[in-house]
């Protein structure tokens, strides 16, 4: 006998990449059960929830961003899994991010570079923003640092006029004191800070060094510098939201209202990739490991540099950068080389690989994988 097919209409942006991921999590559960259809706009990259006012299908992952989304989704009548954190509670199971632990991370990423002035581009009433800046002004303040921070309009608010108000974030930018350490609700965000410093004249990032949050790798990437930023775990989102929302569809209670998604790692790009160094014999080190990248670096030859003991190197590396010389002549490496894989997609790797001091394509694999956890990229 043939199964019955469900219809599981996905409800939220498509063209955006972070949730692109979550659609791919959703369509590995859906794979796994095999009758599932799951639907979208077919012209636009955006099914709404007004789009599916009398359809008949079987339940949907929405994102519910106001009262009035909340409202229609209650019209609906049908199983429902929420994945936004635009609103604090929702009547309906939610997955999300952990948003203060995305926060939390960004704020380890900054002063593990050295940084002593911080700074928040927030959205006022999106719920998620302001667990974003709480998490990173709270573990700002338990190293007792302060914060400094700016909260623009929704662009989610039809009176919102997001896209006038540059000047107003550029002056705010030029308070900063520099160099500053600029953490931003999110990566659209992100673009419009960096596009704000460049007509303030601030250079990224030797004046504001910028990172945004969901690692979307479209906005992140069509900068100049691109953009560092917090990723998300999309697709193990995705596949348990679509969890959840099997439970619904077979009459079953879900395990809790809200699950809870701990961020990925900061993708560090070229918009944070500064460190502010408080010793300057340190400072001629790190230059000297830059400039000479693709060289045969090693300890030796940075102490020879220097006039300075490997005793003192170690112990100044590990100080201001918790880590060793090599781990931070190999970390530089693989910034480098990302960095060229990026700017110039069809060079050879054993190209990349000479010009950022890696012996093979094979033993910068390693270095990446080492490092970053991941494959090259």
């Amino acid at each position: 006998m043939t199964k019955q097919l469900k219809q599981i209409a996905l409800a939220f942006p498509m063209g955006v990449s972070h949730l692109e991921r979550v659609a791919f999590g959703i369509r590995r559960y859906a794979q796994e059960q095999g009758d599932w259809l799951l639907i979208s706009n077919p012209e636009r990259h955006h099914l709404s929830l007004a789009d599916l006012k009398g359809w008949r299908g079987d339940g949907l992952v929405a994102f519910l961003n106001n009262d009035a989304d909340v409202d229609l989704a209650g019209e609906l009548g049908l199983p429902l899994v929420n994945i936004s954190g635009a609103l604090e509670n929702t009547p309906f199971p939610r997955v999300r991010m952990d948003y203060t632990a995305m926060g939390r991370l960004a704020a380890e990423h900054f002063l593990k570079r050295g940084f002593a002035h911080f700074a928040y581009y927030g959205v006022l009433d999106l719920w998620y923003a302001g667990e974003i800046g709480r998490g990173f002004a709270e573990a700002l303040a338990a190293e007792g640092f302060a914060l400094h921070r700016h909260d623009s309009p929704s662009a989610l608010d039809p009176r919102s006029h997001w896209i006038q108000d540059g000047s107003e974030l550029a002056t705010w930018l030029q308070t900063l004191p520099r160099p500053c350490a600029l953490l931003c609700a999110q990566d659209q965000r992100g673009v419009q800070a960096v596009h704000s410093c460049f007509r303030s004249g601030l250079r990224v990032p030797q004046d504001i060094a910028v990172l945004g949050c969901n690692n979307d790798g479209i906005s992140c990437e069509m900068l100049s510098p691109s953009l560092s930023s917090v990723a998300r775990a999309g697709d193990e989102l995705g596949y348990a939201a679509a969890q959840t929302l099997h439970q619904l569809l077979l009459g079953k209670k879900t395990p809790r209202a809200e699950q809870v998604f701990p961020p990925g790692k900061v993708i560090e790009r070229d918009s944070t990739a500064t460190l502010v160094l408080h010793d300057p014999e340190l400072q001629k080190a790190v230059r000297y490991i830059q400039t000479h990248i693709a060289a045969s670096l090693n300890v030796a030859s940075i102490c020879t540099h220097l006039g300075r003991s490997r005793r003192w190197l170690e112990y100044a590396f590990r100080k201001e950068l918790d880590c060793t010389p090599l781990d931070f002549i190999l970390q530089s490496r693989v910034q480098a080389a990302s960095r060229m894989l990026r700017q110039q997609p069809k060079a050879k790797l054993s190209a990349i690989a000479a010009s950022s001091g890696f012996s093979s394509p094979a033993q910068m694999q390693r270095a990446f994988q080492k490092i970053t956890g991941g494959p090259m990229g």
